[in-house]
């Protein structure tokens, strides 16, 4: 018997065997197909199913389960069912688990998509998203607004506001990083993460400043680098300008770059590098997607206007399973056009940006699991994520702004997105609220 020491991976890890790994597939499936709600309903589910005497695991664990799942990048829930497939099946349950939880909604977002892009041009078709548009705005500023009231929440109690029936606890450092990303979102449009790093460095230098007096030799060094990358980021129009000609002609006589080159001009490579890149950063659940999709998916790769992406998250709305499934929406319509509509490569391509968007969630869990619960409990690592939490409510609303301005088209849709607003932050079911705009702009067309 070995002397050494059970590691996190250890403790949690279960055995891969076929009954139990047919068990998770039949479980996950099903939560697949009837987990509508969103990740609250299918984090609800697996705790009831799977917690106790008769479950997986006992309650301890799942709760240590859920934290981490909480602090990675990417939807907790589908992290959280892949861990519980982890600790029951081991490596393999993680991936049973992962794929039949996912499968469902991936069939149903490929459907959806092929109906949309198929019969989008059909007046009532183009009616439905009409009333489902503003909807859609409606529901993310409601998510958004759940999201702010937990992430103001975490840091000082430095006011309280009463907003109708709730009672807001504000942190005025985190209350303005939020407004402050909002608004460099809206007018700047930086690239995410970029916003979610000096968040949480400001959060870190405000309030963990014993800390950083403490450690200013061990900083210094890092200090310098994250300086170097910050200006050169900053003024990276002025530097390509300046050295551009010079290591453009160096670049194209290498034999390497041209070979980079060649494979990011390839749309498959590039879905694939953009999906992977965007999954491991989605902090702060599925929503913070919109701010990715929005810079890169509309604005500078065109590969969808915006309402067609305001459709895409509706689709994903209409499923079961997580809303980062809009990704197979983005892969079906880039693969779509570049095949000339050929529809079983539109799937392929949906299928490849599934998994660069959901590969990073697993990485996490098979193989950064012990590693993240470590770290998430130091206390210079939960202040930076206070900060990070407050961007990320940013840049979804202003993302949202930005989406909103194909959306609102007149008084109606105006007044449909604030009713959505209203009746979603009264817990009324996505679904309702999506098909119940979907039959306003029906009417609307057939009456007006």
């Amino acid at each position: 018997m070995s002397d050494q020491p059970a590691t996190a991976t250890d403790e949690y890890r279960g055995e891969s065997t076929p009954a139990r790994l047919t068990e998770i597939a039949r479980y996950f499936l099903y939560i697949g197909i009837v987990g509508f709600g969103g990740p609250l309903v299918h984090i609800a589910m697996m705790e009831d199913d799977l917690v106790g005497e008769e479950g997986w695991t006992d309650q301890g664990t799942f709760m240590e389960g859920l934290a981490i799942c909480n602090t990675l990048p990417g939807p907790a829930s589908t992290q959280l069912g892949i861990f519980m497939g982890w600790v029951r099946g081991g490596n393999l349950g993680a991936v049973v688990a992962g794929g039949a939880f996912m499968l469902p909604t991936f069939l149903l977002v490929v459907f959806f998509s092929w109906l949309y892009f198929a019969y989008q041009a059909v007046p009532s078709v183009e009616a439905f998203f009409y009333g489902i548009n503003p909807v859609v705005i409606g529901l993310i500023v409601g998510a958004a607004w759940s999201m702010g009231q937990s992430a103001l929440a975490e840091g000082r109690d430095d006011a309280e506001l009463r907003i109708g029936s709730e009672t807001w606890t504000i942190d005025y450092l985190l209350a303005v990083l939020l407004v402050a990303t909002i608004v460099v979102t809206v007018l700047l449009n930086p690239n995410p993460v970029v916003s979610f790093v000096a968040a949480g460095l400001i959060a870190v230098g405000v309030y963990r400043r014993g800390w950083l007096r403490a450690n200013t030799r061990r900083l210094g060094g890092w200090g310098v680098v994250a300086a170097v990358i910050a200006l050169t980021y900053l003024f990276r129009d002025r530097l390509v300008d300046a050295v551009g000609p010079r290591l453009r002609s160096l670049l194209d006589s290498s034999p390497v770059w041209g070979l980079v080159a060649a494979l990011w001009a390839n749309e498959w490579i590039k879905l694939f590098a953009f999906m992977l890149y965007t999954g491991s950063f989605i902090y702060g659940g599925g929503l913070v997607l919109i701010p990715f999709i929005e810079k890169y998916v509309v604005t500078e790769f065109a590969w969808l206007t915006g309402r067609e992406f305001v459709d895409g998250v509706a689709i994903g709305q209409l499923s079961p399973g997580p809303v980062v499934m809009t990704t197979a929406f983005v892969g079906y319509k880039l693969l779509l056009d570049v095949s000339g509509g050929v529809l079983w490569i539109a799937v392929l391509g949906a299928l490849v940006a599934t998994i660069g968007a959901f590969g990073p969630s697993f990485v996490f869990i098979l193989g950064l699991f012990p590693y993240f619960a470590r770290v998430r409990e130091n206390p210079v690592v939960q202040t930076a994520l206070m900060g990070v939490n407050a961007a990320v409510v940013g840049a979804i609303l202003g993302a949202t702004v930005t989406l909103a301005r194909d959306s609102f088209v007149d008084p109606l849709t105006v007044a449909l997105a604030a009713a959505t607003f209203v009746l979603f932050t009264r817990d009324v079911e996505a679904v309702y609220l999506i098909f119940g705009g979907g039959a306003v702009g029906i009417a609307a067309f057939f009456l007006f």
